[in-house]
């Protein structure tokens, strides 16, 4: 039995793109690739190696080729049950994606297609606009945490805030903290998506910005909506409830990093480790999943947030030198203290260019070294839709309320996977009536 995953036109993803997103799961996964004349061929992908590719009278590797020549059309992505005796794989996909000749005029070389997936049982989206609908951050340099000789020598002008007791975390406690040993990477973007796909799924959520820099509301164009800001709470013991900013999904709420004027510079060079800790433990008892987005880099002030976090979710942009710098991530880590460690909830590979050798390295070197437990099946690509996001100041699911750009579903799949992972209980359905 045929069990729809997704399916869309060929017109803003390639099908490269479309195999990589479900070609790392472990079902067994068929795409079915559609002409106006019918079916033209079928690729069946499981954990990572193409087991078998139809298409019209050719079977094999040329058959697999051959379906990149299709330049329009429609694609259906099912799940089925496993054959009990699969025949041998055609071989590793990421391979085979490398092998696919690139376009170009000649008969042999295929045509790049697009791809626009679009989930067969996805749940309308309710009417949407921008992100922050009600008010209750600045430049400054990176935060960087100093060592106990270095805070004796603050000048005495300094006010210390009152030292606090950290709270421990109790056992439903969900604290993600996005990170990234390299700036760019794309911490902010994946942390604003992801946090409204865990919404949309019937958890109630709290987007925590702590980088100085506020990249979560410059993204939505909202920086002039925040009052207070995470920094505040923490250095000049602001009020958490009217830091808080309201969206237009019911169950998401933005804690912005500052608000309209910086803290003292002097006070934001000290650790606050407990501080911080007080305001993650303090926030995580009003939302079932906290998302924390931290500055690039794995240590200084992203190292004494991640000390207040259950967990850590990586990001690893699919480039060489994010490639070569993301041993940091694990290293960083192993540094802290076991009571301090987040558990590793999982990396998320970003900005994949599947028709570039150079970030599909990246892929394939990720499924080699990273232990693979951690590796998401969800892989997000580079995609001109999230810069049509960033110029309108909003998420990706409410650039269009009938029609989202396709890639907005892939935060979907992350969403299913880490509440999956964080064995979050599905929240109930709630009938509603059909006809008006």
């Amino acid at each position: 039995m045929k069990v729809g995953v997704m399916q869309g036109s060929l017109k803003e993803f390639d099908l490269a793109e479309v195999l990589q997103v479900v070609g790392i799961g472990r079902q067994y996964t068929g795409i079915e690739l559609r002409l106006s004349n019918g079916v033209v061929g079928t690729i069946f992908v499981k954990s990572g190696q193409v087991v078998s590719a139809t298409a019209n009278d050719t079977a094999g590797p040329n058959a697999f080729f051959n379906l990149f020549q299709a330049a329009d059309g429609r694609f259906f992505v099912f799940r089925t049950e496993t054959p009990p005796d699969l025949p041998e794989p055609l071989g590793p996909l990421h391979r085979m994606l490398m092998e696919v000749p690139p376009p170009g005029p000649r008969k042999s070389e295929p045509v790049q297609p697009a791809v626009a997936p679009l989930y067969a049982y996805e749940e309308r989206e309710l009417p949407t606009q921008a992100g922050v609908v009600s008010p209750p951050p600045n430049a400054s340099p990176s935060m960087h945490s100093i060592g106990a000789s270095a805070l004796k020598a603050q000048p005495a002008s300094v006010r210390q805030p009152p030292v606090v007791a950290a709270p421990p975390h109790g056992p439903d406690t969900r604290i993600i903290g996005i990170v990234s040993p390299k700036g760019g990477s794309g911490k902010s973007t994946i942390s604003l998506n992801l946090s409204l796909s865990m919404a949309r799924r019937g958890h109630s959520v709290v987007l925590i910005d702590t980088d100085v820099n506020g990249d979560i509301l410059s993204a939505i164009n909202a920086r002039s909506r925040a009052n207070i800001g995470s920094l505040d709470i923490v250095y000049n013991d602001a009020p958490l409830d009217q830091a808080l900013l309201d969206t237009v999904m019911p169950k998401f709420k933005i804690l912005p990093a500052v608000g309209s004027k910086l803290p003292d510079p002097e006070l934001m060079a000290t650790e606050q480790k407990d501080r911080w800790r007080k305001l993650l433990h303090d926030v995580s008892k009003r939302a079932d999943i906290v998302l924390v987005d931290t500055p690039a880099g794995m240590f200084g002030h992203t190292r004494t947030v991640c000390q207040g976090c259950t967990h850590v979710l990586g990001v690893l942009q699919a480039e060489v030198i994010a490639a070569r710098s993301f041993a940091r991530f694990a290293e960083a880590l192993q540094l802290l203290r076991d009571n301090e460690r987040p558990k590793v909830l999982g990396v998320v590979l970003n900005m994949l260019q599947t028709r570039h050798h150079a970030s599909l390295s990246v892929f394939q070197e990720a499924m080699q070294d990273l232990p693979q437990e951690w590796l998401f099946d969800t892989t997000i690509p580079r995609h001109p839709a999230f810069l049509d996001s960033t110029h309108q100041g909003l998420p990706l699911r409410h650039l269009d309320d009938d029609v989202p750009p396709p890639v907005a579903f892939l935060f979907d799949n992350l969403a299913a996977e880490v509440a999956q992972r964080l064995s979050l209980q599905i929240p109930a359905l709630r009938a509603r009536p059909f006809l008006l």
